[in-house]
């Protein structure tokens, strides 16, 4: 059975349930195409299909693809150029795209009911006006923000616990007045360093769980290997031990913090 699985995916080129739905989606619109070639007003209906078909492809998906494109790249500046001690931040743009799609898609669902058209029409079939249209479609827009946002926020929270449990010891070794200003994500471990604004705490290799402080008055520099995603500190002459070295994930933000703190740092002793 795997086998010839395999050869439908090979051929067809993607999950031989895929090409199912594919087929079940055909035959409804077949089916429904039988249905509306009875009515004499079949070619009214070709034309408003024709028209939103293109209408989407040409007019609305490049607007809505490049509006998408655009928060991406907001996102994604806003999300680099962060410095913060919260734990890493989770990806928000699914969790705006949603409620926007949905928004969307309901406005145009309601449109008739929304701008009240055929208003005379609808409450002689009914006995009910369309008022309520505009406020019921904000109130579901509402909630569909509101539910995305609570989803957002439980994910942060949970993506947060493994940052958390790693700041704890980190905590410990804090002086009067230090403070956190940027957590270094790891490539294997959530938090692979931690700067403050006396030191940076990073995990000591040959102790798991025991994390060292190298104070930003003892180092003259730090330096990237990107070869190896290594970050060298370099200690400074009064500093005993060796260089040390730090694994980091996502370096640019925590570069730029250190080797100013590291100037700060060396123009404070002299």
């Amino acid at each position: 059975m795997r086998t010839v699985l395999s050869r439908v995916r090979g051929f067809y080129g993607d999950n031989p349930l895929h090409l199912l739905v594919l087929i079940v989606c055909f035959a409804l619109a077949g089916f429904a195409a039988t249905h509306e070639v009875t009515d004499r007003l079949w070619p009214l209906a070709l034309t408003w299909f024709l028209a939103a078909v293109v209408a989407h492809d040409l007019i609305l998906f490049p607007v809505y693809a490049l509006l998408d494109i655009s928060s991406t790249s907001v996102l994604g500046a806003v999300g680099r150029h962060r410095r913060s001690s919260a734990p890493p931040r989770v990806p928000a743009l699914n969790y705006i795209r949603i409620p926007v799609l949905g928004t969307a898609l309901t406005f145009v669902l309601f449109l008739p009911g929304i701008i009240q058209q055929g208003a005379i029409a609808y409450q002689a079939a009914t006995g009910q006006t369309q008022e309520p249209y505009l406020a019921r479609w904000l109130l579901l827009v509402a909630v569909m923000f509101a539910a995305s946002a609570v989803a957002y926020a439980i994910r942060w929270y949970v993506g947060g616990i493994p940052v958390r449990t790693a700041l704890a010891p980190v905590r410990a070794m804090f002086e009067e007045g230090e403070r956190v200003l940027l957590v270094g994500e790891g490539t294997v471990v959530p938090v692979a360093a931690v700067a403050t604004s006396a030191a940076l705490y990073h995990p000591a290799g040959d102790r798991p769980g025991a994390w060292l402080r190298t104070p930003w008055r003892d180092l003259t520099d730090v330096e990237w290997r990107a070869d190896g995603g290594l970050l060298d500190l370099v200690p400074s002459a009064r500093a005993e031990g060796r260089p040390r070295q730090v694994s980091l994930a996502c370096p640019e933000a925590l570069i730029d913090l250190a080797k100013k703190l590291v100037a700060e740092g060396a123009r404070s002793t002299r």
